[in-house]
């Protein structure tokens, strides 16, 4: 079944919610995987396996370690 971008916007905040304790996520957004949309959770290290689901209500959960993120002047 096809994930629209739509209901994977959607999974972001209830997916927030379970991840709210991990100090390591820096975002949560939505990519394009293939011909579907997924959640995308940015973490600043890894984590233990587990630590972030594989899916949440049928969208498929996406993770990259980006490092540490802080704002700069432009």
């Amino acid at each position: 079944m096809a994930v629209t971008r739509e209901q994977a916007r959607n999974m972001r905040n209830p997916l927030g919610e379970m991840l709210k304790g991990v100090k390591e996520v820096t975002g949560i957004g939505v990519t394009k995987v293939g011909d579907n949309y997924a959640v995308k959770v940015n973490l600043q290290k890894e984590v233990p396996a587990g630590t972030v689901p594989e899916e949440i209500a049928g969208v498929r959960v996406v993770v990259e370690v980006v490092g540490f993120l802080s704002a700069r002047d432009i």
